[in-house]
């Protein structure tokens, strides 16, 4: 009675060929359909295949109405949802202080040495000069 169809994939194991995002609200496609249109409209330099999401879906139709000749590309989306990479992760964190400056983590292990060093040479006669 119903013929075999694929069935609709909200998730992906290896996420979209194009921008990595790994679940979508809506479904993900196979690229196949869409792939010769990948170096141009995303600005790739080598050839992805797999699965696709919906949102990367609509930018490659998008892109199919721009104006013959326009330079408009995607490129800011492709692997844009594959999480944070290893140089952000390395770089040391930055703490606003009460004045509203930043200082870096260094910065904050010294003053902690500082006060720990005033700690303990203070006593309760000493406070009262």
């Amino acid at each position: 009675m119903f013929g075999f169809h694929k069935p609709k994939m909200y998730r992906s194991i290896e996420g979209c060929c194009i921008c990595r995002a790994k679940s979508s609200s809506s479904r993900f496609t196979d690229s196949k359909r869409y792939e010769k249109d990948f170096q141009s409209c995303f600005g790739l330099h080598e050839t992805r295949s797999g699965d696709i999401c919906n949102a990367c879906v609509l930018l490659v139709k998008r892109w199919k109405k721009l104006p013959a000749g326009s330079k408009k590309n995607w490129n800011h989306v492709v692997d844009a949802r594959a999480g944070p990479s290893l140089k952000t992760t390395l770089k040391p964190k930055k703490v606003k202080t009460l004045s509203g400056n930043r200082i870096k983590s260094n910065q904050i292990s010294k003053l902690q040495k500082e006060f720990k060093r005033h700690k303990s040479t203070w006593t309760p006669a000493s406070s009262f000069h």
